[in-house]
């Protein structure tokens, strides 16, 4: 198949079409591996797709790195266009997963394309599968509009802005919106909530324990620009500083900058509670 997707929404994708039986499918595609799940369901693949039938019906078509979709004659490039294409669709967040209910279309992965993105189309009659959760996601313009009016003021060891130290993750989550990746370590016990320009840790407890903010965002100390000037800051100028590996620390404020306090665009402000502060000390421990 084509790797220039053009989707027809709630029919199929490109020459295939939801509701073929497998031996139309084998006709248009060729003999395909086969995984039985069960009785009434099975899988069929052929390279980057992923074909699932039930009762020898195909309900739904997964594909993994598309590149190029055509929606509705809309050229869409995923890797480049992804922000604008997601803002105008609105699509709901679940659990790291868009869901476009209008085009019976999820796509997972897409603000990490380098980690690896899969677009599923399905029928109506998996619709209650895949739209399950929507009640309990987000909005994508919701998202977006809630963090880019965030205002971020350092207050050592307590707060960055509305996020303070101790707070769980459904708090977090009601200022940030939803995660787009988890992750734990069950040894430590921490839990890492990415974001888009943002990385928020948990204790074992579930407690705020560390923020990390990228430097396109505008963090403050004092009322003044800490994610601009870095360590070049007057507020910084005279302070004391400890220096462990890539990342100049402040104490006093509870900071630690990359690139020793050299600060661009591409560079993290990490805002850390009391708890954290053995980590930063510590130059033979890894950091979190």
């Amino acid at each position: 198949m084509r790797r220039e997707l053009k989707i027809l929404p709630k029919i199929g994708l490109n020459e295939v079409k939801l509701s073929m039986t497998s031996s139309d499918l084998n006709n248009i595609v060729g003999e395909l591996d086969k995984k039985n799940v069960n009785g009434k369901e099975f899988f069929q693949y052929q390279d980057d797709y992923i074909f699932q039938f039930v009762d020898d019906v195909l309900v739904s078509i997964s594909v993994s790195n598309p590149k190029i979709i055509f929606l509705n004659t809309q050229k869409i490039d995923l890797m480049n266009e992804s922000k604008q294409f997601l803002f105008k669709e609105n699509p709901y967040f679940v659990d790291g997963c868009y869901i476009f209910p209008q085009y019976n279309m999820s796509i997972y992965g897409i603000d990490f394309p380098d980690d690896g993105i899969q677009l599923t189309i399905y029928s109506d009659n998996q619709k209650n599968i895949y739209e399950k959760n929507i009640k309990v996601g987000f909005p994508f313009r919701s998202i977006e509009n809630q963090q880019k009016n965030l205002k971020y003021e350092i207050t050592p060891y307590q707060s960055v802005g509305l996020l303070k130290f101790g707070m769980q993750p459904s708090e977090i989550e009601k200022i940030w919106g939803v995660p787009l990746k988890i992750s734990k370590n069950n040894r430590k016990g921490i839990t890492t909530e990415n974001r888009t320009n943002s990385q928020a840790i948990y204790n074992e407890k579930g407690q705020l324990i560390q923020l990390a903010l990228n430097c396109k965002e505008e963090v403050f100390i004092d009322n003044k620009l800490l994610s601009k000037f870095g360590s070049k800051l007057d507020s910084l100028k005279n302070e004391e500083y400890f220096i462990n590996r890539n990342y100049k620390i402040y104490f006093k404020f509870g900071i630690a900058l990359d690139n020793l306090g050299n600060l661009s665009s591409n560079d993290f402000v990490y805002i850390f509670s009391e708890e954290m502060i053995p980590y930063w000390e510590d130059i033979y421990r890894p950091l979190i």
